[in-house]
């Protein structure tokens, strides 16, 4: 018996690894994108809702008091005493301190004195003017010299009076700039007296952004010193002209009185403002926006089967993008294991808002999540 031909082994070989290959290409064609033969790819969704949307900008600045108040010298002289400190809380009209006014009382004791006597001689003379004793010009000499003598009085009573350095204000005492005993000259500043009725956030904004704000908006206001509390704070002013070299423009914020914290001049603070407020948009998570050449695009879920649909988005915020068209309120759409993803493959949700089906009794059996 003769033996086969090796060629007839060599061709048997390569029929046998084609048919294989063969087989094995028609079993993959039967398998869905993302999972075995006959399986759904597990997805989690969202549903397409309509939420306020706002674009939110933080700035940082310093807290500070509404304003203030310099107190100066009203005149020159030494400081005899001074009756406050920093952090020393103030009324208007409270005694501050006080300048040496020993010769400044005694020059006034002197023109009490002269006025007591010029007012004897000016009532003597009046009755003498009635009895025709002295002439018309005798009188007035002594009316002018009364007049005269209170005047003088008035002077060294507002000499006096200036040598008490009083708040004009009511605050808190931030800076103190003279001891007793200090020489002070007129107007020289002794006491800053911040007004602290009303704690205000100065920051500056891009004139891009500042377009959108308008006094007594409200914005949420975080202080380094607390970051666990969220102080509500409201625009007082925006400032009508921008800084010529940095574009920024001055954007003042009042805070709210809060008890759960004790604001203090100095804290930094961080302002959020929300920006182009967009009420009641259609928003999907960010999650679920996919890009291609063709433009954004999300997977919708209609009952098990994905549909791909292109969207035209706005505004992003908070993890939000406002859908402008592509999706209606209330559809579902995939916000992961979008890899390998395929319109018309079958899916199942693991976890998401509960599907509503024809059988009410199925609501919540399709995700894992509330």
């Amino acid at each position: 018996m003769s033996k086969p031909h090796p060629v007839f082994g060599i061709l048997a070989t390569a029929a046998a690894v084609v048919l294989i290959s063969c087989s094995s290409g028609s079993e993959a064609q039967n398998v869905p994108p993302g999972g075995e033969p006959g399986s759904a790819t597990p997805v989690a969704v969202d549903r397409v809702a309509r939420r306020d949307l706002a674009r939110e900008v933080t700035l940082t600045g310093p807290v500070e008091p509404l304003r203030v108040v310099g107190v100066n010298s009203r005149m020159a002289g030494t400081i005899l005493t001074v009756r406050v400190i920093e952090g020393d809380r103030v009324r208007p009209g409270t005694r501050m301190a006080e300048l040496d006014a020993r010769e400044t009382a005694a020059q006034l004791e002197r023109a009490r004195a002269v006025r007591a006597n010029a007012q004897t001689v000016f009532e003597r003379a009046e009755q003498m003017q009635a009895s025709q004793i002295i002439t018309d010009a005798e009188f007035e000499q002594a009316r002018a010299s009364f007049e005269t003598a209170n005047s003088d009085v008035r002077l060294w009573e507002t000499r006096l009076e200036f040598s008490r350095v009083l708040s004009p204000t009511g605050g808190v005492v931030t800076q103190k700039f003279v001891e007793a005993g200090s020489a002070v000259s007129p107007n020289e500043r002794l006491f800053d007296v911040a007004d602290d009725s009303l704690l205000v956030v100065r920051v500056r904004m891009s004139e891009l952004d500042v377009v959108h704000v308008r006094p007594n908006d409200s914005v949420a206001v975080e202080l380094d010193a607390y970051p666990e509390v969220r102080l509500v704070g409201r625009v007082r002013r925006v400032f009508p002209s921008a800084d010529p070299q940095t574009r920024l423009v001055p954007v003042e914020v009042g805070l709210a009185s809060t008890s759960r914290a004790q604001v203090r001049p100095g804290f930094l603070a961080r302002v959020h403002f929300p920006l182009e407020r967009r009420p009641g948009v259609v928003v999907v998570p960010a999650s679920a926006v996919g890009t291609s050449a063709l433009g954004p695009y999300v997977y919708v879920v209609a009952a098990d089967t994905l549909a791909r649909r292109p969207i035209q988005t706005g505004l992003t915020s908070q993890g939000r993008v406002e859908v402008l068209t592509g999706v209606s309120e209330g559809e579902l759409v995939v916000t992961s294991g979008q890899l390998n993803l395929r319109p018309g493959a079958r899916v199942r949700i693991t976890a998401g808002p509960p599907v509503v089906t024809g059988d009410s009794s199925s609501q919540g059996e399709a995700g894992d999540l509330p």
